[in-house]
């Protein structure tokens, strides 16, 4: 009895050290930096006067992979740069350098072709409406009244093939046509049990005023519709994407030579993809199929972003989806219920049947502690290899409005990496107090609570349900240089709404901020899906993975509920959230001749603009990111409130800086700073 008590002691002993290392070593299987692809454009011309000389998208991948290389093994990131080769100055808008990727043709947003005899018909339109499901609505109008026993409704294949359905208000086929007067309808029929083939529906009814109203709407059999992968045209609508996007990056990842030494293709290997600023984004849908998630037809669009086509590439679209066209009802037009024919492909992969790294909990109740929500299915190589025709990957962008701040996002992701911790932005004698002009409504959120619990108090809510937590969200001190809200290195934010775009949505304000992580819509109307609710993250899933060390990747894919759509995700995939913190004690230090550059372009009005940029002495293993404030020798000050690694100013105008001495102060998040003054005045003869 006695040693089965023991052993039983000892069972007990080994699981709770099961788990406590568990909650120690957090995501054993961290993607590695060999298995991200870094994509640009290799057809990119310009050259922002703020970064180093040479075109942008490709320095912009440098400085990605200098910043993931590990000196001691050599190991880094793969690079491809994508180009349109010598046709480059022959497409007429269609080229790499634009924000979309647009085609040649685009007529096979329905995804279906009419056949007959075998042969497809010239056309493939909207109102190909399923036979079987034949509906009939009066039209509810104010003051319009109907006299129901004056409707009639009759079938036409010709004008020798008309067959009357309903009469004075009356079926004439019992109950193979239903009728009703009031109700959600009027008058049902499987009309293809009456005709086969297309055919076109008659109904007229008279109005309370004796006025008789005539309406029509063709129809079409479910036999003869098919997934069309063209169009009528017989050309592929997504054939530029294809050519110089997806077929490039294929070949890069199935060639021999760049196998892995075990001779692993990096088809299998490769797990992130990261897409820089200067490559378009949005292409068109595979085979250009609109596609959307409401009954409102114009909400619909074959525009999609580019990383979600990406992380397609080997997805087996038929096999998972189908490729029947089913009747799918949409808002009316007219009182001929609309369902039309789509393909499968016309509603975005959704679920854990399309995503099986997605975490079960997405968008569910969650019981109990946020600490105790099982763990997802891992993302690894071996693990991708058991789900036979969902082949994805994970991709994001490091894009922004510039290149330098695309830049920000890797320093900052490699920042908090290395660096992030509970002490980031505190000073001595901070209090950090949970005011509203702090934390908004923290209260509200399940996941802010917990993580104030864990002793993260740089945190927001905006308590709207468009809002997701703003995480490393930095109000303003004394002892730090924002006078505005900022985000600390790996800050999370953004808002799900329909605007929330490239132009003028929340996602350029968080990046201004100076987040990390954030998310969008690549495109806004305008030939794209309306996004949802459920386009971006779950909070109460992603943050308790997070702070177990799980790459950003890792978390916005299992959070993934729609796959082929049009969110945008920005940031660094590699980030993850350091399970042991290491206080920055480094000096954010650079060198007065070697890293200090004064510049200047062109800006409103011709006018001459003098810039200030500083190179942090930043690298893989010690990284470093700062805000900078320099003073003018009359006392103009100058903020950078965002942390970064190469932060930079506006300092003004040609005239309004001449003859100006400045004094450089850069602070850390740590309150690490380092203040030196310009050898070089701002004369004349710099300038």
């Amino acid at each position: 009895m006695i040693q089965k008590l023991k052993l039983i002691q000892i069972l007990v002993f080994a699981c709770m050290a099961v788990v406590i290392l568990n909650q120690l070593i957090g995501n054993a299987h961290a993607v590695t930096p060999s298995q991200v692809l870094v994509l640009y454009n290799a057809d990119w011309k310009t050259d922002d006067p703020l970064t180093d000389p040479g075109q942008d998208s490709k320095e912009i991948a440098d400085h990605y992979i200098s910043m993931h290389t590990d000196p001691e093994t050599g190991e880094k990131p793969y690079v491809l740069g994508l180009s349109c080769g010598i046709e480059t100055n022959h497409l007429k808008g269609r080229s790499l350098n634009e924000h979309h990727l647009a085609e040649r043709t685009q007529d096979n947003t329905s995804g279906v072709v009419l056949t007959k005899d075998g042969k497809i018909l010239k056309f493939a339109t909207d109102d190909m409406r399923d036979s079987r499901l034949f509906e009939f609505t009066l039209p509810r109008e104010k003051d319009k009244k109907w006299l129901p026993d004056t409707l009639k409704v009759q079938l036409k294949k010709n004008l020798k093939n008309t067959l009357p359905l309903v009469d004075n208000g009356k079926s004439l086929h019992g109950n193979r046509v239903q009728v009703q007067i009031d109700g959600p309808w009027n008058v049902r029929a499987n009309a293809r049990s009456f005709l086969s083939g297309s055919f076109s529906a008659y109904a007229s009814c008279k109005d309370a005023s004796g006025q008789l109203h005539k309406w029509e709407a063709k129809y079409t059999d479910f036999q003869d519709v098919e997934l069309s992968e063209t169009g009528p045209d017989g050309k592929r609508d997504d054939q530029m994407y294809l050519s110089y996007i997806e077929n490039q990056v294929k070949n890069f990842l199935e060639a021999p030579e760049n196998a892995r030494a075990d001779g692993t293709l990096l088809k299998d290997h490769i797990l992130f993809m990261v897409v820089c600023y200067g490559l378009p984004r949005t292409v068109v849908a595979p085979y250009g199929i609109a596609r959307g998630v409401t009954e409102h037809i114009n909400n619909y669009g074959s525009i999609i972003s580019l990383e979600q086509r990406l992380q397609l590439m080997y997805y087996d679209l038929e096999a998972i989806m189908g490729s029947q066209p089913q009747p799918q009802r949409f808002q009316n037009l007219g009182p001929f219920t609309a369902f039309y024919f789509r393909t499968p492909q016309a509603r975005p992969l959704y679920g854990r049947k399309a995503n099986p790294f997605m975490h079960p909990l997405v968008y569910e109740k969650k019981n109990g502690s946020l600490d105790k929500i099982p763990a997802p299915v891992s993302f690894t190589s071996k693990e991708r290899k058991r789900f036979k025709n969902r082949q994805l990957f994970f991709v994001m962008r490091i894009d922004a409005p510039t290149p330098m701040a695309a830049r920000g996002l890797i320093d900052r992701a490699v920042y908090a990496s290395r660096y992030g911790g509970l002490a980031m932005g505190k000073m001595d004698g901070m209090i950090n107090e949970k005011t509203e002009d702090r934390v908004g409504k923290l209260e509200w959120t399940n996941a802010g609570q917990w993580l104030w619990g864990k002793g993260i108090h740089h945190l927001y809510y905006g308590g709207a349900g468009r809002d997701l937590l703003a995480f490393l969200r930095f109000s303003p001190t004394k002892d730090f240089f924002n006078r505005e809200p900022v985000y600390l290195p790996g800050g999370i934010a953004s808002t799900v709404i329909s605007h929330n775009g490239w132009k003028k949505g929340e996602l350029v304000r968080d990046i201004a901020m100076g987040v990390t992580i954030t998310a969008g819509a690549a495109r806004v109307y305008n030939g794209a899906p309306h996004i949802h609710n459920k386009s971006w993250w779950d909070d109460d899933i992603f943050y308790p993975f997070f702070l177990k060390g799980y790459t950003v990747g890792e978390l916005l894919l299992m959070n993934q509920a729609h796959l082929g759509w049009i969110t945008t995700f920005i940031g660094d995939p590699l980030y993850s959230w350091p399970l042991s913190g290491s206080k920055d004690t480094t000096t954010p230090e650079f060198e007065q001749n070697k890293d200090v550059h004064i510049i200047t372009k062109k800006g409103a009005d011709n006018a001459q603009e003098v810039w200030l940029r500083v190179k942090l002495h930043s690298s893989s293993v010690s990284p470093e990111t700062a805000q900078f404030k320099a003073t003018s020798s009359d006392g103009k000050v100058i903020l950078c409130e965002s942390f970064e690694g190469a932060p930079y100013i506006f300092l003004g105008n040609k005239k309004e800086v001449l003859n100006q001495k400045w004094q450089l102060e850069m602070k850390d998040p740590y309150g690490n700073n380092y203040v030196t003054n310009i050898a070089t005045d701002l004369s004349r003869d710099t300038l």
